[in-house]
Parts: structure tokens; sequence; C-alpha cells
């Protein structure tokens, strides 16, 4: 009997073990077939997403009220007492620089689990054509529906972070944050804001 335990034991470690795997990162891999009611529960920098679908843009979430945008007249305003070069970027001096293009699952605790193919411009690139000062403390995104978020330093250093412009190949629809909206990989999907005007630095 004890022997017949231990053999269901071991049984049962492995395929465990088979349904959710570290990796040498020490993230967790998630199975291709993992449902968001368990995705949903968990920090983003804790797991792999790698083996996961990528969701449509017909199928991504949304959250507050989409804004309308003149994109002729819109620009992005770079300000803030750490900011030595003030400045604002229209769209398309943002559609001609080097974008980074990358796969990142955003996770809404407890509601919704986004995961897409998303491109723009690195917050480093946007900071160093403001010439920020390297002590600042904070970077705060503001969007046009007046939500915002800040970053330390410390995240914005170490967590990619960029201003995207387009998800799964296409240009970013209105209620997903067009013309930019900001994707912060490793940190939860409510600090992602959308239809980004403003960045300051202090």
């Amino acid at each position: 009997m004890r022997r017949l335990y231990s053999i269901t034991l071991i049984i049962g470690m492995t395929l465990l073990v088979g349904v959710f795997s570290a990796p040498v990162n020490g993230r967790m891999r998630l199975p291709s077939d993992t449902p968001d009611s368990k995705i949903m529960h968990m920090h983003p920098k804790d797991i792999d997403a790698s083996l996961l679908p990528l969701d449509s843009i017909e199928d991504l979430h949304t959250t507050g009220s989409p804004q309308k945008v003149d994109i002729n007249t819109w620009q992005l305003e770079l300000s803030g007492q750490m900011v030595k070069n003030p400045r604002s970027l229209s769209y398309q001096d943002l559609l001609q620089m080097e974008m980074v293009r990358k796969r990142v699952i955003l996770i809404c605790p407890g509601f919704f689990v986004d995961y897409a193919e998303w491109e723009g411009v690195p917050l480093s690139t946007i900071l160093e054509i403001a010439g920020v000062k390297d002590n600042y403390e904070k970077i705060t995104f503001r969007g046009l529906d007046g939500y915002s978020s800040s970053f330390s330093r410390d995240e914005a250093e170490h967590n990619l972070l960029f201003l995207a412009l387009k998800v799964n190949g296409k240009t970013i629809p209105e209620e997903h944050g067009f013309p930019v909206r900001l994707v912060a990989e490793d940190i939860l999907g409510g600090r992602w804001v959308k239809w980004i005007k403003s960045i300051e630095v202090k």
C-alpha cells in the first residue's frame, strides 16, 4: 500500500511539474493551454508567457473612455525639473524613431489577461531626447482621459518600458490607446497609461 502511495505521489508531482515548469531564469513557464482564470491571479514578473498564444486585437480587453485625437495636432509633451531639453514630439517624430517589438503580457489582477505583440519607442530613447538628468527620481505618464501613473527611476531602469504605437503589427486602435500607450513589461496592467499626452520627469 505504501509503495502504491509513493508511486501515485511521484506521478502527481511529475504531472504538476509538466503543467508549470520553471526555467533557469526562475520564471514559471506557462503551458499554451493555461486558462486566463489562473493567469489573472499571477504577477507578470513571475511567469514566462512565451508558450501562450497571442490574443487577436479584437479580443483585447478595453478599459477607460476612448479619446478622440486629431493626429495632425497631437503632441507628446516632455517636461519636468529633471528635463534639460523640454520639447514636444509629433506622431510622425515617433514613427521615425527606432522601435522595439516584443510580446508582453498584461495582467489586470482578478479581471483579465491580454497577451499581444507590442511595438514602439523605448522610454530610454525619449529620456535621451529630453536630456533627462541621471539623478531623476520619478517619471509620470499622463493620458488625455486624465489618468496617470508614476514610476520610480529603479522601475524605469530595470523594466522594459516603451511607448507603443502598434499592436500585433497594426496601428493601435482608438479603444486601446491611440496614438500612444505605455507598455510596461513585468508591471501590472493598471499602470499601462493609454492615450498618452505628456511625460514629466522629476
